[in-house]
């Protein structure tokens, strides 16, 4: 299971993957990791998932990358003017 072409965690999966002296040999693809779940249950392959999405399969078998495992940036982006209130709050949050 991978991520279609295109999606920003292509690049730190296929960078853990190689680490791990792996190649990427995609069968079947999907946009939302949840969806991905139920292929991975009847066994075509494995999938990679955020920790917190993976506990909501307690059904499936979790392993956690031991070196080498995918990260990646996340940006906030807003237009320039004056944030809304929430999005003022939000970044009060994470900033």
């Amino acid at each position: 299971m991978d991520f279609p072409p295109g999606r920003a965690i292509r690049h730190p999966a296929g960078r853990a993957l190689r680490a791990a002296f792996r190649e990427r040999d995609t069968v079947f693809g999907a946009n939302d990791v949840l969806a991905a779940a139920e292929p991975v249950r009847h066994d075509p392959g494995a999938r990679g998932m955020p920790e917190p999405i993976a506990a909501r399969f307690p059904d499936l078998i979790t392993h956690r990358f031991a070196r080498h495992g995918p990260s990646w940036k996340i940006m906030v982006a807003r237009p320039r003017r004056a944030p809304s209130p929430a999005a003022a709050a939000l970044l009060r949050h994470i900033i």
